[in-house]
Parts: structure tokens; C-alpha cells; sequence
């Protein structure tokens, strides 16, 4: 979350090099995108479509392309493609942009929720698809799915969202996601249900 560059350019080409192509599922933002592929970072859904289907070149099975940092009239205003994907049309505010062999380019829209508990969103994010797809891995239903896996985290990921929206944890200015939240009672007033 902070920008700072945290890998050198010798560090981000071992990455594609050894990790990516063994990647499942790769889950940066909008600037380790920009970083990944050599490029300024997507500011647009149009450009965050193009980063997502060129990362698919660098060797993962699928691209989620975390739009966070979209302004919220850019990802209200984007359209896409009348042949491709786009989910949620009804809900505005945030986009994110998915990408793989099977389904193409999807974009996937949801509700931007009025907080500033937003640390470690794209953390919380990038783990839930790693534990939704360890959940498919265990249940031995079949190859994986990893767009499945990532709608069922951005569920996760709403409701903690929610969750966060009232409280205020801290004195920082950006606080942090409530992941306990079913610990607490009214999300904000730090009260723990009777029974812990």
C-alpha cells in the first residue's frame, strides 16, 4: 500500500523468471503491474484490461488485476467489450480485472464501501483466493477454478469491508481491516460478544 518500490529491477526480473510461471493465481495492483510489465501503471479499466491479458504472458494460469486505486468516476464510466464479460454492471465504484485462458478478460465490479480501514485490503485479498483455491485443492472436485476462486474471496472481502466501514482502530489515518468482525458487536464500539 504505501508505493514505495520494495524490489529492484534484478529482483522483479528473478520474479518472472522462477515464480511467475509457477503461479496460480497473480494478484498485483494497479502499480506492481506497471512494475511487472516495464510500463506506467494502469489508470484506466481499458488499460488495467491490457496489463491484466499481458501478464498472462509472464506465465501464471490467471491475472487478478487489483483496481483499488481506480478513481471511483473511472471505474463507474468504463463500459467493455460487448463479447467479453463484465459482472455486476448494477454495482459501481470499484473494478477489478481478472484475466485467463478459459474466460478471457472479466471485469469485476462491486460497491466501494466508505472507510478508511482499508490496510491490507490487497493482502487480505490475494490470501483469500490462495485459501478459496487450497479449499478446491482439498475438496478434490476437479482442476481448479481459480475465477471461482477469486469471486468467492472478493465475497470475503466485501463482507470485511463492511464490517470495517464504522470503526475506527488506531490513530493513523488509514486503519486497518476487521477480519473479527463476527467477534464484535456493531463493528465499531470494540464490545466482544458475551461468550468469548
Amino acid at each position: 500500500g504505501s508505493g514505495a518500490v520494495l524490489a529492484g529491477p534484478a529482483a522483479v526480473a528473478a520474479l518472472k523468471r522462477l515464480l511467475l510461471p509457477t503461479a496460480t493465481v497473480l494478484t498485483p495492483n494497479m502499480p506492481e503491474a506497471g512494475a511487472l510489465l516495464g510500463v506506467a501503471a494502469p489508470t484506466s479499466v481499458e488499460e488495467m484490461r491490457a496489463a491484466a491479458a499481458a501478464m498472462l504472458d509472464l506465465g501464471p494460469q490467471a491475472v487478478l488485476l487489483k483496481g483499488g486505486r481506480l478513481p471511483a468516476p473511472e471505474a463507474e464510466a468504463a463500459e467493455g467489450g460487448a463479447a467479453e464479460a463484465a459482472e455486476g454492471r448494477a454495482a459501481v465504484g470499484m473494478v477489478d480485472v481478472y484475466a485467463d485462458a478459459e474466460h478471457g478478460v472479466v471485469e469485476l465490479r462491486y460497491r466501494r464501501v466508505a472507510t478508511n480501514n482499508t490496510h491490507g485490503a490487497g493482502c487480505t485479498l490475494a490470501a483469500a483466493v490462495a485459501a478459496e483455491l487450497a479449499k478446491q485443492v482439498h475438496s478434490g472436485t476437479g482442476p481448479l477454478q481459480p475465477l471461482e476462486a477469486v469471486r468467492a474471496a472478493r465475497a470475503y472481502v466485501a463482507e470485511v469491508f463492511a464490517a470495517s466501514a464504522g470503526g475506527k482502530v488506531g490513530t493513523g489515518l488509514r486503519g486497518p481491516l476487521n477480519h473479527a468482525r463476527a467477534l464484535w458487536r456493531g463493528g465499531s464500539d470494540g464490545a466482544v460478544h458475551d461468550e468469548l
